[in-house]
């Protein structure tokens, strides 16, 4: 059984190791190449660069959340329907606020926006 303190442990760990992570104004700056093969790498470059700082914001929040839940001892029970989150989620990614079935909710209602809003 892990315990909070290890846990704990884990997010700051994860908190800093995200953090050391420098994203450079060069690797997002948009600049026009005189090859437009040059344009499409740039472009393709600076959206995985992009995506790359959006997943660490995202994780960093989920951290975040995640560390205050341990403070208030609501940690480990899904912020949606109250039930317990499983150990082997929750040390799989300690940043978990969801239980499986609502994270799978959570998971479709996502897909179904983005298919939504896309059309």
């Amino acid at each position: 059984m892990i315990t909070q303190e290890q846990i704990k442990a884990a997010l700051l760990m994860k908190r800093d190791e995200l953090n050391a992570q420098h994203i450079r104004r060069e690797d997002i700056a948009i600049q026009k190449n005189a090859e437009s093969l040059d344009d499409i790498q740039q472009s393709a470059d600076r959206a995985l660069v992009l995506d790359s700082l959006t997943r660490n914001w995202e994780t960093n929040a989920l951290i975040a959340a995640a560390l205050s839940r341990i403070a208030d001892g609501t940690y480990g029970v899904c912020v949606e329907c109250d039930e317990p989150i499983s150990e082997k989620r929750l040390a799989a990614l300690p940043w978990a606020k969801f239980c499986i079935h609502c994270q799978e909710h959570a998971d479709r209602a996502s897909m179904n926006y983005r298919w939504d809003t896309a059309a």
